[in-house]
């Protein structure tokens, strides 16, 4: 790359990190080059510093960075991955509250939730354990940047893919065929409520809420430094003192600075909310 693509490409970084917090080190970079060149070829642009000038300055600007979430954020997800997190919502969470949930639901934030897989999981793991029987109801907030991504998890429409953590019995007793599609049945949708929101901007679309826990898995190995702190900031507003915050097993807080000590449970770490 000559030193005047590395500016050009320096300048549209840039501008990607102050709006979203994302960072493309290494091989990203490439990825994110190849998913924009089809973006160039729509938009009669010659250069990425074309590019770059679009998206701080042409009318139609908004709508061009709807079309970057499309191609620059990561859906990998799948139903039931991870489940240990599900299991400390069941058997830590909810029993700490105790009789705070007669008189309201169980908060949840799933954060950069992607097509849904990870909130609608959630949802199965609260029905099977039978909490709704003992008076315990939920609201389940689901955020994203990828308006698409959002639609297809309020659809519930699946690929196989999708599926492929769940056994053959899970898939017929959460989900109806469709086809090579899969649709998850009406009482694993319920409490979930889908928002767009940039989590990286002051207003994030999510209001004022106050969580029990929040989940947030393999979001913060895309993000810069800058934004981590930012966003755990964020999340220490969300939740009160003991509430839980919940990462992907690649990711730790461990060797920073936050408002959240690291616990074990289920045999994993995860953080919570300490006193101020």
């Amino acid at each position: 790359m000559s030193p005047g693509e590395e500016l050009e490409w320096k300048l549209l970084t840039d501008l990607l990190e102050a709006r979203y917090g994302l960072v493309f080190p290494g091989v990203r970079l490439d990825i994110l080059r190849a998913r924009l060149n089809a973006r160039l070829a729509a938009l009669h642009l010659d250069t990425f510093l074309d590019y770059y000038h679009y998206l701080r300055s042409h009318p139609d600007r908004e709508a061009e960075f709807v079309e970057v979430v499309r191609r620059t954020t990561n859906n990998e997800t799948y139903f039931l991955r991870e489940p240990h997190h599900f299991d400390i919502v069941v058997r830590h969470v909810i029993p700490a509250l105790g009789t705070a949930l007669r008189q309201r639901p169980l908060r949840v934030l799933s954060a950069a939730c992607s097509s849904g897989e990870e909130p609608y999981s959630l949802v199965i793991a609260l029905q099977h354990a039978g909490v709704e029987l003992n008076g315990v109801q939920w609201q389940i907030d689901a955020c994203d940047l990828n308006v698409d991504r959002l639609e297809q998890a309020r659809r519930a429409t699946y690929e196989a893919g999708s599926l492929r953590a769940c056994s053959e019995e899970d898939k017929a007793r959460l989900f109806t065929a469709e086809g090579n599609r899969f649709v998850l049945k009406e009482r694993y949708r319920k409490g979930v409520r889908f928002v767009e929101a940039n989590l990286a901007l002051p207003f994030s679309g999510l209001g004022a809420q106050s969580y029990d826990a929040i989940f947030c898995r393999n979001l913060l190995i895309y993000l810069s430094e800058m934004a981590i702190r930012t966003l755990i900031d964020r999340f220490a507003r969300l939740l009160p003192p003991g509430g839980l915050l919940l990462l992907g097993h690649s990711e730790s807080l461990i060797d920073k600075s936050t408002a959240f000590a690291p616990v074990v449970l289920e045999g994993v770490v995860v953080y919570r909310r300490v006193a101020a």
